[in-house]
């Protein structure tokens, strides 16, 4: 029988170390370590690190300040844009209701004035009249007459014009471009505060801070982690399992995970199924090649209350049938395809 080459018995010896799975009976037997769920705190800003209100190991709630970033030309323009915002507003009340009452009666003995003023003009123009048909005034007073009725005649027109309008109210497309204005400057405040909360750093959730990434009065460039947290009660592994025994595993089934040197086991469910192997011979022809085919499987465990720290190696079993005789995770023993089973993203 000619030997296997190199590269078969390296993905052996690779699969064998990632812990790929072993069949027991009525479990899947697999090994690995377990991690926990980490978020990074970030700011979109950035700016100078101005206070740090956690340090390492510290357990934090959701909502919780972390850090206070400080960038002043940020605080400005939320100024700015809250100061504008105020004039946009009131300048679309101020058309929205129209003319003032004081302006109603300016606009109103304006044109009393200009009515007395044509009276006046009209009354020179025809006595003016009058003198030069009799031959006693020059017909050049007559003109001079004319032109100052027909002026005063125009100014009464314009004054009556005036109140016509200021009696009307603004133009309804005056009334909807300020309406407009204020609309635009509301959304550039609500961006100028967005960016403002950016230099408060909160707690997205509980958790313990695991990291602490920046010292205050360092310069935090944009997008990057401040404080590293972790949660204690959402712990993970991966185990890998070998593809003939890939189709037994199905979303949901119940683990049992025993870290090393703990007897009693910790519970666990089925979250994800990789649909595409970890390591991939070049032909996957005979049984002992088809075994170099392994799939990442993530297992989540159930809160242990701060009882399981990550890092700690550990035994999981895949339970093929669940506690009280059911089939884990409800399926048929004839199984589903590994992409049909799998929901969600591959190997983390």
């Amino acid at each position: 029988m000619a030997p296997r080459g190199p590269a078969v018995i390296l993905l052996a010896a690779l699969a064998a170390v990632l812990g790929a799975c072993a069949h027991d009976g009525d479990a899947i037997r697999g090994s690995g370590t377990i991690e926990m769920d980490e978020v990074d705190v970030a700011s979109l800003v950035g700016g100078r690190l101005e206070r740090l209100n956690v340090i390492e190991g510290d357990t934090v709630r959701a909502g919780d300040t972390l850090a206070v970033l400080n960038r002043r030309e940020v605080s400005a323009d939320l100024e700015a844009q809250a100061a504008e915002a105020q004039r946009a507003q009131s300048q679309a009340k101020d058309l929205q209701q129209g003319s003032r009452p004081a302006e109603l009666v300016i606009a109103r003995e304006a044109v009393r004035a200009a009515n007395a003023d044509l009276a006046l003009a009209q009354a020179e123009y025809e006595r003016t009249e009058r003198l030069v048909k009799n031959g006693v005034a020059a017909p050049a007073d007559l003109d001079r007459d004319r032109a100052q009725r027909d002026a005063a005649q125009a100014r009464a027109s314009s004054a009556a014009e005036q109140l016509r309008l200021q009696e009307e109210g603004y133009r309804r497309q005056q009334v909807a471009a300020a309406k407009q204005g204020a609309v635009a400057a509301a959304a550039q405040l609500q961006g100028a505060r967005s960016r403002a909360d950016e230099l408060v750093l909160t707690a997205p959730r509980n958790g313990v801070v695991l990291l602490v990434n920046y010292r205050a009065g360092e310069l935090v460039p944009p997008s990057m982690p401040v404080v590293t947290l972790g949660d204690p009660d959402s712990l993970w592994m991966r185990v890998y399992v070998a593809a003939p025994l890939l189709t037994k595993v199905h979303l949901g089934a119940p683990v049992e995970v025993r870290p090393i040197g703990v007897s009693k086991p910790f519970r666990g469910r089925v979250v994800s199924i990789a649909t595409e192997a970890e390591f991939t011979p070049r032909a996957a022809l005979t049984e002992e090649e088809q075994a170099n085919l392994v799939f990442g499987v993530k297992l989540v465990l159930d809160r242990t209350g701060g009882r399981l720290k990550a890092g700690l190696p550990a035994d999981a079993r895949i339970l093929l049938t669940a506690p009280g005789g059911s089939a884990g995770g409800g399926a048929s023993g004839g199984g589903a395809s590994p992409a049909s089973q799998a929901a969600g993203p591959g190997p983390r």
